[in-house]
């Protein structure tokens, strides 16, 4: 299994770079395109109190021990993909032994949600937002000055 960590990029972004990398990251490894995954946390980036994201990006790479071998083309595979989504990047690798992962799949389901195979509640944009229209228990908010008879009062005194 490969995890592909991307730290300091949407999530949304690395949904279409993961799209286009995961093939070619699974060809180079001699891997199931099932073996490779990305981790796209929402977070900062952060460095001296500043946000980073995007201007400097940082890719981990957790993979089995066997594979270290293939580093340098990853690192290029790598940066390929992750070049146009970012102005700095650095790329960590993380190497464990098979022996240390354990697997608990269930055979009575897809092993991964897919286009395909996923249900949205919502078949499309115009639904949720009539779903938001209808609700008539919407409040408006108060768009007064909720100061007034403080105001008031501190002129009085």
């Amino acid at each position: 299994m490969i995890t592909i960590s991307i730290i300091g990029v949407d999530p949304f972004i690395v949904r279409q770079i993961s799209k286009a990398m995961t093939s070619k990251i699974a060809a180079l490894y001699e891997v199931q395109v099932d073996d490779v995954n990305f981790y796209a946390p929402e977070c900062l980036y952060i460095h001296d109190g500043v946000e980073q994201n995007t201007w400097n990006v940082l890719v981990k790479v957790n993979a089995p021990s066997k594979v270290k071998v293939l580093e340098d083309k990853a690192v290029r595979v790598i940066r390929e993909y992750m070049l146009d989504a970012c102005v700095n990047l650095a790329i960590e690798f993380y190497y464990y032994s098979q022996d240390n992962r354990y697997e608990f799949i269930d055979p009575t389901h897809p092993r991964f949600m897919t286009e395909e195979n996923t249900v949205d509640f919502f078949e499309n944009d115009e639904e949720i937002e009539e779903e938001f229209e209808s609700d008539e228990n919407t409040e408006e908010p108060y768009l007064g000055n909720i100061f007034e008879d403080f105001e008031k009062k501190m002129k009085q005194e």
